[in-house]
């Protein structure tokens, strides 16, 4: 299926949402999936005219506006803000009509077939758009970083999803989550600070993105004292603070959650969850699927977590291990979306406008299961 224009990508991530052409090698847009509302409305939406936030300009305005996340742990949980972001995404990020361009949507791989029949329904019916491809983010996550097999684990805002693949396909039944992602390191530190009756102001949430991307520690040793972690932090008001213990013990918690004093006991530690995911597959696929264990998603890309992660992998295995890891993680989905767009086999897997209007639900059916 030829397309006259370069097919417009969508990553649909839980935290950002990453958009752009599949002709460039970086996403064009890139911000937060959330859509604010005035909070005076108290949810009672449609009695009078109002404008609607997108993204960052909902973020920076909590105080005004009820913020509502479209998507949760992977799934689309409120379709009218959803759509709402896709049309902001044509209109005002990339300033493409959407009749006018096919587009490739990344979505979960959990996600069920009356979602991807809805986004059909969505894109083909509301957006008009010419064609629409439906891939799992896993999938595209190992096409982005240059192989077809291996393992993808992507570590999430809500969770982190382990999910191998043989030639492009999804082995499901060997899918694990840890139920750690970037969203319970967040709370694990926003709360440590609370506690330390500390001025942080109204800028709590920028305050802990910055410890998390500046200051996020990881260390082969895992019996190190917080004491020998020096990590210092500026806050808004000039005092400055030490968050060795909150980076050091965020560290620990993708690899032993039970250090982190929880209500919720059902956390995996990351490199046991890869291991028990391979083990589940057939064992003469063990040796290609170490061979490429892809690493994407925003907390990857933090210094030393693809070592620390490959060193504590070893103590479990006897076989070697390659671990993908790239400075732009947050960004391989989209990049292998883009890459996949552009492959001659990818065509099988379109599904065009007049086909949905001929055949509806079937050809839909057809073309993801």
């Amino acid at each position: 299926m030829p397309f006259e224009k370069p097919v417009i990508v969508i990553d649909n991530g839980s935290y950002n949402i990453k958009a752009g052409f599949s002709c460039d090698n970086h996403p064009v847009s890139i911000f937060r999936n959330v859509v604010g509302r005035p909070s005076y409305l108290n949810e009672g939406y449609g009695r009078e005219y109002y404008d609607v936030n997108i993204g960052d300009d909902g973020i920076y305005n909590t105080e005004d506006l009820y913020l509502n996340r479209p998507v949760i742990n992977g799934q689309i949980a409120n379709w009218d803000n959803m759509e709402r972001v896709w049309h902001h995404i044509f209109y005002l990020e990339l300033k493409a009509a959407p009749e006018d361009r096919a587009v490739l949507l990344a979505c979960s791989p959990t996600s069920p077939i009356s979602e991807k029949i809805k986004c059909c329904e969505v894109f083909f019916e509301t957006l008009n758009s010419p064609a629409l491809c439906l891939r799992p983010q896993c999938v595209l996550a190992l096409y982005g970083s240059g192989v077809t097999t291996g393992v993808c684990v992507d570590v999430g805002h809500d969770n982190t999803n382990i999910n191998p693949i043989y030639e492009g396909g999804v082995i499901n039944y060997a899918h694990m989550q840890t139920h750690i992602g970037g969203k319970q390191i967040s709370n694990f530190i926003e709360k440590h600070l609370q506690e330390r009756n500390l001025n942080l102001g109204t800028q709590v949430t920028d305050i802990v993105e910055e410890i998390k991307r500046d200051c996020l520690y990881r260390s082969f040793n895992s019996c190190m004292h917080q004491d020998d972690v020096c990590e210092d932090y500026l806050l808004p008001d000039g005092t400055k603070i030490n968050v060795g213990e909150e980076t050091l013990l965020s560290g620990e918690f993708f690899f032993q959650p039970e250090l982190i004093n929880t209500e919720q006991r059902n956390y995996l530690p990351l490199h046991e969850a890869i291991t028990t995911s391979v083990l589940k597959c057939d064992p003469d696929l063990t040796s290609e699927l170490y061979d490429a264990v892809a690493l994407c998603g925003g907390s990857s890309m933090v210094p030393g977590f693809d070592t620390r992660l490959s060193a504590e992998i070893k103590k479990i295995i006897d076989s070697p291990i390659t671990l993908l890891s790239s400075p732009e993680g947050y960004a391989t989905v989209w990049l292998g979306g883009a890459v996949f767009a552009s492959l001659p086999e990818s065509r099988n897997v379109w599904i065009s406008k007049s086909s949905y209007e001929d055949q509806g639900e079937k050809i839909i059916r057809k073309k993801i299961l």
